[in-house]
């Protein structure tokens, strides 16, 4: 058996040239770990120094890095998801996805800790990741084939005795959909901002991994304690004691309708009828469609819902999916629902993407700006149930108007001269919950890295609303950077320390920082943490920067000002010029300019080479 590593990590990064074939083994040096972690910051760190900025997304310099976190291979709780970086095809800017299963942990069982992708393979390719090595192997029988279909063909190929995970594309990543994600457990995803598009760019299929190297913990008795006490935190917090154990993440819709935050119609507005949500809600999913329940590895909260609809059995849908394919397209049928999100997770889509430009879709037809003539005959009415499932299908392989979908909504909209209908930033489609009720909300999405991403961007629905003291006003312009600053730090911190979100719901970094004190045997100290999650946020600001992303970039749709929803029974909006004074506050805060560029003093303090 091997012997224990020191501090959490192997101190290798594996890179792999898919161009040439080649494979190095390099040292990771310990102070990269000091300075950006594991999981997202040590990600960003490696793919900033390697990728250019200014590189075509899908061609071959394009570089890909997926990282796991020292608290990977310990029982921290949720501590099984990995992080990968790359430059997104769908925005133009950084693309960052985190994702939980067993693939991380697998490949860090291979003896790295960071897995480095660049150039393209002339045919399409698997990769067998194993603590001997890395064989190159083709993947022209598996071209073409699901995820279910893929993962199951090469599960079925490993040695009897033998564990192994398996990380990879579905058709829609082959298409070079720019909505398609990477994905493992056949239902984990790597979903937003299109990586499963920079995969099928270079010809990469998948990546089989088989590894069981342990992760040491440098001091067993502060390990011990901090542990205790995430897991007591974990049992009392309502949220992850019962809520997401009962019902999964889709027992958040009923809370997030009551805050006013649940979209309708392409986020037109946010007034549903409360018999057709109680259709789609959790306890309906829970008492109709439930098979039983399950969970990522290493994770007590089991939010997973494994599903049948009929004879077809999966997972989900989870809260995201079930409003973006729901409510979005004005659809409250959970039938209907649930097998356009199997498609999605069997052909590999970003399940939100594909809601929200669906809907687009649907809001263009309802202007008369797409009409049966463009969509080949399909009518993409608003509440039209029955199409969901066929139009995930043709937006994955780019059959007849999919091929249009398959370029998301920002594209889409712009195609048919309605740009606004586009509810997206910076290209990313926005998620399940309506900036309009929450100006911490819409700041996180104007200003989130990578576009329109609540987790990105600060989960500020779990911080600002299910956090008891940390609540704020809704609608404090002065508090409301400081707080989405603080998010998107104490975000930045779980996905670089390879821990859920879900966790927030309980508690904040300090038991983080003692549990990966004791594993490290470094001083990873909350005030350490902090100045390691404002290096992280600089250095993905700096790279935007330099591949064009500028302030007028951090901005919400036209529609978010001008047509107002109801919130508390007031009429609510973001004014234009209340979003240029958040966003101006926000940059001040982080140390940045009035564009929205870190300034070389603020660099300088961080130690980030400009």
């Amino acid at each position: 058996m091997a012997q224990p590593l020191l501090h959490g990590c192997h101190g290798r990064i594996l890179e792999i040239d898919l161009t040439r074939g080649g494979v190095t083994s390099r040292p990771l040096a310990a102070e990269v770990v000091e300075d950006y972690l594991g999981g997202r910051g040590l990600a960003t760190r490696i793919f900033a120094d390697l990728a250019d900025p200014a590189c075509d997304p899908l061609g071959p310099e394009n570089v890909v890095v997926l990282a796991t976190s020292p608290l990977l291979g310990t029982k921290a709780p949720t501590s099984c998801r990995g992080h990968m970086v790359f430059k997104s095809p769908l925005t133009g800017v950084i693309g960052s996805a985190n994702c939980g299963g067993s693939w991380a942990a697998f490949f860090k069982g291979t003896g790295h800790d960071v897995l480095v992708l660049r150039g393209r393979a002339a045919e399409p390719t698997l990769l067998d990741i194993t603590p001997a090595g890395v064989e190159f192997r083709s993947a022209a029988d598996l071209w073409g084939l699901d995820v279910h279909q893929t993962s199951d063909r090469l599960l079925e190929d490993v040695a009897r005795g033998q564990k192994a995970r398996v990380l990879c594309i579905g058709p829609a990543g082959e298409k070079l959909v720019r909505l398609a994600a990477v994905m493992n457990e056949k239902n984990r995803a790597y979903g937003r901002a299109g990586p499963g598009a920079v995969f099928g760019s270079k010809n990469l299929k998948a990546i089989r991994v088989q590894g069981e190297e342990r992760t040491a913990i440098q001091d067993e008795a502060k390990y011990r304690d901090a542990l205790e006490q995430s897991r007591y935190l974990l049992k009392q917090a309502p949220v992850t004691k019962r809520l997401l154990r009962e019902l999964g993440t889709v027992g958040l819709f009923k809370l997030i309708d009551i805050m006013d935050m649940l979209p309708h119609r392409n986020f037109q507005d946010n007034v549903h009828d409360e018999g057709r949500l109680d259709r789609i809600s959790g306890e309906t999913v829970r008492d109709e469609i439930l098979v039983k329940p399950g969970a990522c590895y290493r994770c007590p909260i089991t939010c997973q819902r494994h599903t049948r609809i009929g004879e077809r059995i999966g997972e989900g849908p989870e809260y995201e999916t079930t409003v973006m394919l729901g409510p979005s397209c004005d659809v409250y049928d959970l039938p209907s629902i649930t097998l356009a999100n199997y498609q999605c997770n069997e052909l590999g889509l970003d399940t939100i993407s594909t809601g929200g430009t669906i809907a687009c879709a649907m809001e263009l037809w309802a202007s008369g700006a797409l009409t049966a003539a463009d969509t080949g005959g399909l009518d993409l009415s608003f509440g039209n149930h029955a199409i969901l499932e066929r139009l995930a299908g043709m937006l994955a392989r780019r059959a007849g108007f999919g091929d249009q979908l398959a370029e998301g909504s920002r594209r889409l909209a712009a195609r048919y001269g309605r740009p606004e209908l586009a509810m997206h930033v910076k290209g990313l489609e926005m998620p399940a919950y309506d900036p309009r009720s929450s100006y911490t909300q819409a700041l996180g999405y104007m200003t989130s890295p990578t576009g329109a991403c609540h987790l990105r961007g600060g989960y500020a629905v779990s911080l600002a609303f299910f956090g008891g003291s940390r609540e704020i006003p809704r609608f404090s312009v002065l508090q409301s950077p400081i707080a989405i600053r603080n998010m998107q730090n104490h975000g930045i911190l779980q996905d670089s320390l390879g821990i859920c979100r879900f966790t927030g719901f309980a508690f904040s970094v300090e038991p983080w920082a003692r549990i990966v004190s004791a594993t490290t045997g470094l001083d990873f100290s909350t005030a350490h943490l902090e100045r390691v999650a404002d290096r992280i946020a600089a250095l993905e600001r700096l790279f935007n920067f330099r591949a064009g992303c500028t302030a007028a970039d951090d901005c919400l749709p036209p529609r978010f000002a001008r047509e107002a929803i109801r919130v508390g029974g007031e009429e609510a909006c973001v004014p234009a010029g209340v979003a240029e004074r958040l966003r101006a506050d926000y940059y001040e805060l982080h140390g940045w300019d009035a564009e929205g560029r870190p300034r070389a003093r603020h660099l300088a303090e961080l130690g980030i080479r400009a």
